[in-house]
């Protein structure tokens, strides 16, 4: 019987320091001076979800080849995230490139829909290894605060029931913005599980 693979100290302490980094990316805005107002979705906040989505869309990307046949799908994920980059940060690209966003979106789509067209039998093998692997549970937590937790405590009816006349309307905007901030931190820590995870088949690994 073959002795159990122990995982790289290089790996652990890459995946750990990453972790790391990432949750003090979550308290940053918070640590700010001085702040004239509240961290909203057009500000450090807005800033942080661009990064965190920037880095994970390169972590897909760049583990797109050690994953074999199935890496096609490793750059659509990426291409997606991306898409999904653009979208959170659109006011901050029109201010600086005066070019709406969407337009970005044409050849991204049209990547992911030729990509998955030249490569769909290796889908259901995709599929299976993202769905097996422990980092899933990241994805789900991250899609739950962004599409419920998000939602519904963002909503300004909640906060004028709870606070009275101590609301003001950033309350609502600033606590979905840290929990969509959240949701980027958790898809980046998942995907740097799945992408350093160790593969039998990678082509890029030393002899």
């Amino acid at each position: 019987m073959n002795p159990p693979h122990k995982k790289p100290w290089k790996q652990a302490l890459i995946s750990s320091a990453l972790v790391v980094l990432g949750s003090l990316a979550i308290f940053f805005p918070a640590w700010l001076p001085k702040s004239p107002v509240l961290p909203t979705e057009d500000g450090i906040v807005e800033a942080m979800q661009f990064a965190l989505l920037l880095a994970t869309s390169a972590f897909w990307f760049g583990a797109a080849r050690p994953a074999g046949h199935i890496g096609p799908f490793y750059s659509i994920m990426g291409a997606f995230t991306l898409a999904i980059a653009l979208g959170e940060a659109d006011s901050l690209i029109e201010k600086t490139t005066h070019f709406p966003v969407e337009y970005f979106f044409i050849p991204l789509s049209l990547f992911v829909l030729l990509t998955f067209k030249k490569h769909r039998q290796h889908f259901g093998e995709f599929l299976s290894e993202f769905t097996s692997h422990p980092a899933a549970g990241f994805f789900a937590s991250a899609f739950m605060l962004i599409f419920v937790l998000a939602r519904f405590l963002g909503t300004s009816l909640l906060w004028k029931a709870s606070l009275g006349s101590n609301y003001h309307p950033d309350v609502p905007d600033t606590v979905e913005a840290y929990l969509e901030l959240l949701a980027c931190y958790l898809l980046l820590v998942g995907t740097i599980g799945l992408c350093l995870a160790k593969r039998t088949h990678d082509p890029t690994a030393l002899d």
